[in-house]
Formats: structure tokens, C-alpha cells, sequence
């Protein structure tokens, strides 16, 4: 015979009901399907949010603690400002856009090409990566110039989609170039063209 207190034992230990086992079952799974989403939400919330220009035609993720103006102050698109390094320049990526019209991209990256060649002072170009297959059709160099006494090196991508022409460049002292060149190009990746 069961004594009162080896009932009530009996009775916490096992659930009246399948309802109450089901919904033990069913707390559990959450908190631990919980714990193993957590990692996924922290990622999530460490993603940058990405500029949306105003008009809609494309976004772009600048790199962590840029700070993004939209002004028009150098033209349409957007400038975005790292913090100073060492050389105290701010290194910077300017993003503008245009109508292609009738002109290929092969015609546009060749005049590009050739007008960085008589802008710059001492200009020598390190890479150049041309892939008109590309979705979308894309052309990037990387090259050194002189300004002055300071040596900079940039990267540039002109990208031809849904009818307009993106030139990215990006620039920077050539002696912090290198630590910045894998954010920048993370940067350049994450262009997205909306309309």
C-alpha cells in the first residue's frame, strides 16, 4: 500500500495527462532550439545595414564605421569616409552612376581607362580584370598614382546594369591600401543594382 507522500512523489514524476507531457516536450525543444539559433541572430544583428540610395537604383555595404553622404556634392551616388589612418587621410570610396545610352561597356571602360591616364600623376596600373560574361558586366583596375608627395593607391570597377554605368573607386594611402583592400572589395561586392 502507497503511503500519501509516496503518491504525491508519484504523481510530479509523472504527468497526468498527454497534453502536459506533450507541452514539457515542447518547452524543451524550444529553448534548446533557441540556443542553437542564438549564434545565427548574433550574426545578424553584427551585419552592417546596407545604404539604399534614395531613388531606389542600387544599395551597397560600406565598411563598418564609414560614415555615408549622399549629398551630390561630387556628383550623384554616394561618398563614403573611412576613419584616418596613420598618414592622417581618410580613405574613401566614391560610388557615382549615369545613364549608359548607346555606349558599350567595352567603349566606356577603354575611355576610363585612358582618362585615368591623363588625370593622375605618375599613374601605374597594377591589375586590370575585365568580365564582360560577367551578370553584371564589370571591369576593375587597381593602380598607384602620385598627388603631391603622398602616393595613393586605388581601385576602380565600372559596372554596366539595367542601363546605367556604376563607377566604384576606392582610395587610399598606398602604405594602409593593403590592410583596407579585403573590406573594400567586400564593399564593391555587395553592390547591388535595384532598378
Amino acid at each position: 500500500m502507497k503511503t500519501q507522500e509516496g503518491m504525491l512523489f508519484a504523481w510530479e514524476a509523472e504527468p497526468t495527462s498527454a497534453l502536459g507531457r506533450w507541452s514539457k516536450r515542447l518547452f524543451s525543444a524550444l529553448v534548446f532550439g533557441g540556443l542553437f539559433l542564438l549564434p545565427f541572430f548574433a550574426y545578424l544583428a553584427a551585419e552592417p545595414t546596407p545604404y539604399r540610395e534614395p531613388a531606389g537604383l542600387f544599395t551597397i555595404t560600406t565598411p563598418e564605421g564609414w560614415i555615408t553622404d549622399d549629398s551630390g556634392h561630387m556628383g550623384p551616388g554616394l561618398v563614403a569616409k573611412g576613419p584616418a589612418g596613420a598618414a592622417g587621410v581618410e580613405p574613401l570610396i566614391h560610388l557615382t552612376h549615369e545613364p549608359a545610352g548607346i555606349v558599350t561597356h567595352e567603349v566606356r571602360w577603354q575611355t576610363l581607362l585612358g582618362q585615368m591616364r591623363f588625370d593622375y600623376e605618375r599613374l601605374k596600373f597594377l591589375a586590370i580584370k575585365e568580365q564582360p560574361d560577367a551578370d553584371p558586366v564589370f571591369g576593375q583596375a587597381v593602380y598607384v598614382y602620385q598627388r603631391g608627395n603622398q602616393s595613393y593607391q586605388a581601385v576602380t570597377r565600372l559596372v554596366l546594369a539595367k542601363g546605367q554605368f556604376y563607377e566604384v573607386t576606392a582610395v587610399a594611402p598606398e602604405s594602409e591600401f593593403f590592410d583596407l583592400y579585403p573590406a573594400l572589395v567586400a564593399a564593391f561586392d555587395s553592390l547591388r543594382i535595384e532598378k
